[in-house]
């Protein structure tokens, strides 16, 4: 069955109100149908009361998206126009620190135990070529992860073809990989214009339409100061969401997705 898994990468540290904004539209947007926030651990410190008014709802999924929004893996973006753009990533040994920590965050304010992670600024093919970082979030207790949201230049889109994985070669068949599927709605906008809210919900559609047809699961990529930028009624993921009810496509939390295909 086609399924649409609705993402947020939840990353405001600096701007604890537009954090609260965000939190306070999507509750009302997902009244009916669940999404999850990837968390950084200090915007969790910030936006501690928003986030216990909805920890307690089932239509909010809470995982994590490390500490300090520190990156997993180096990123070397190639946008074609000759020039790299290198995001370096922290150093290995403060991976542990930097999940451990936000995981420790969800334990202690919403009693709940994280299993998955986003990757900040998500890598191409994931972490397909880093057993070791896998090892220590297997260690953290990180069954699934949201990392491989980059094509071979380190930008967009990521196929719809590459569906979600496990990293059995690697040695941890019970992590599961979910790729971000096509453009992160950032790049699309950057691109097309913030305030292109008809072009983007159009690109949106086209999509929607593809995977229905194939029967395939959209990773969908958004975050929280995008998702009201230019757009503080969240209209486009609005019309996500009711163009995916429309074409009789899921719409799952990843942990629903996860706990479903274990």
């Amino acid at each position: 069955m086609s399924t649409l898994l609705i993402g947020y990468d939840v990353e405001c540290m600096h701007d604890p109100e537009v954090t609260g904004a965000f939190l306070k539209k999507a509750a009302e947007v997902h009244r009916e149908h669940p999404c999850t926030l990837f968390l950084c651990g200090k915007v969790i410190e910030n936006n501690v009361r928003d986030l216990e008014n909805l920890a307690d709802n089932p239509m909010f999924d809470f995982q994590q998206h490390t500490y300090s929004h520190q990156l997993l893996k180096t990123v070397c973006i190639d946008r074609g126009d000759g020039k790299l753009e290198v995001h370096r990533s922290m150093p290995f040994s403060q991976i542990e620190d930097e999940v451990g920590r936000t995981s420790e965050l969800i334990r202690k304010h919403f009693d709940k135990e994280c299993v998955g992670i986003t990757g900040p600024y998500a890598y191409y093919r994931g972490l397909a070529d880093r057993p070791d970082i896998l090892e220590v979030l297997h260690g953290l207790g990180i069954r699934f992860t949201r990392t491989y949201g980059r094509d071979h230049r380190d930008y967009q889109p990521v196929s719809f073809g590459i569906q979600p994985f496990r990293y059995e070669a690697q040695g941890f068949p019970d992590i599961l990989e979910f790729p971000i599927h096509g453009w992160q709605d950032v790049y699309w906008r950057e691109i097309n214009g913030w305030d292109n809210t008809k072009g983007y919900i159009r690109h949106l559609r086209g999509c929607m339409q593809y995977i229905a047809r194939h029967d395939k699961v959209w990773s969908y990529g958004s975050h929280d100061w995008s998702s009201i930028r230019e757009d503080p009624d969240m209209t486009i993921i609005r019309s996500l969401i009711e163009d995916a009810d429309r074409r009789g496509v899921k719409i799952a939390s990843y942990l629903g997705y996860y706990e479903a295909n274990i």
